[in-house]
């Protein structure tokens, strides 16, 4: 949709068709550096990278990108660690950092006049980082912190630990597939009802704990269980105000086009959150690449933009 609209602007890059090349990162550090060092190597000359949509492959790309004199834009990426200017010297991203959404989880404490409160996060620097600063907002309220647990891959010890513990409010910060494997050890040791409440980032996909997963042993109806009563924080992901955006629509008309287009496909569904900010991140690109062709053309060196006019996508 985004690249219909820019190529049929007459405002937008006059004279050229805007492409990128899809490549499938796998939310894998690994893979997203190898695949796109692959294509830069043997495809066509970029200036631009879009993506990730996780922030570990942005952060695994963008350090290296940028050697490639490469501007990196990203939709979805919200780790805290990419605000890191000397790391990531030419990342940008359209996404709000996730510690900034731990101001909401202070709400809701103050909200709910929630005294004591219990972590886990999965081991990585994103959501250690994100931990740490709730920690200290959450001192700054006078709140007690009665345990913090960490996990690498499964969670059952530390979910056990919660329990005995006497965890009530639980914060958590991990990825997706993580968080369905803490609520069925929750399920397993009976760390839920009533009295148990988990906070988990808004960014995950609609109903989660429902998604099938190989290595989760528990029923759609004990995830369903533990998960009653939940709250999702996250970044509002669409503009509450009615305002048309560059391309003249309101989010509602947005809305209304990406459900009725061709290309509309409800197994994507669970992603709709960041369907938004996918649209918005490509008109950026294309509104910086306008800006390029303009400066070019006044300093006499049109004939450079050429080299500028495909951009690769993760």
């Amino acid at each position: 949709m985004a690249l219909h609209d820019i190529n049929n602007d007459p405002r937008i890059l006059p004279g050229y068709n805007l492409t990128y090349t899809y490549i499938d990162s796998m939310c894998s550090e690994g893979v997203s550096v190898y695949r796109m060092l692959r294509e830069l190597q043997a495809g066509l000359p970029y200036h631009m990278v879009l993506g990730d949509g996780c922030s570990t492959c942005s952060a695994a790309t963008a350090q290296v990108s940028y050697l490639w004199n490469l501007t990196q834009l990203s939709y979805g990426s919200s780790s805290p660690i990419l605000s890191d200017r000397k790391r990531f010297p030419k990342f940008f991203r359209i996404a709000t950092p996730d510690q900034m959404v731990n101001e909401a989880r202070i709400q809701l404490m103050r909200e709910f006049n929630w005294k004591k409160v219990a972590t886990i996060h999965q081991a990585l620097e994103f959501f250690s980082v994100v931990t740490d600063d709730f920690f200290h907002r959450a001192s700054d309220l006078n709140a007690t912190i009665i345990t913090q647990e960490i996990f690498v891959h499964d969670p059952k010890s530390r979910v056990e630990n919660l329990k005995k513990r006497d965890a009530r409010i639980i914060m958590t910060a991990m990825y997706e597939d993580r968080a369905r494997a803490v609520l069925c050890a929750a399920y397993k040791v009976g760390l839920y009802g009533a009295k148990i409440v988990w906070v988990f980032a808004g960014w995950f996909s609609s109903s989660f704990w429902l998604v099938k997963q190989n290595d989760i042993d528990c029923t759609p109806e004990q995830m369903a269980l533990v998960a009653d009563g939940a709250f999702l924080t996250s970044a509002v992901n669409y503009n509450p105000r009615e305002e048309r955006g560059i391309h003249e629509m309101t989010v509602s008309e947005f809305l209304d086009r990406y459900y009725n287009d061709t290309g509309y496909n409800t197994d994507l569904d669970m992603y709709k959150s960041v369907v938004g900010q996918s649209y918005d991140h490509i008109w950026i690109a294309a509104l910086a690449l306008n800006c390029t062709e303009t400066e070019l053309t006044r300093r006499g060196n049109r004939a450079m933009l050429s080299r500028t006019r495909r951009t690769r996508h993760n």
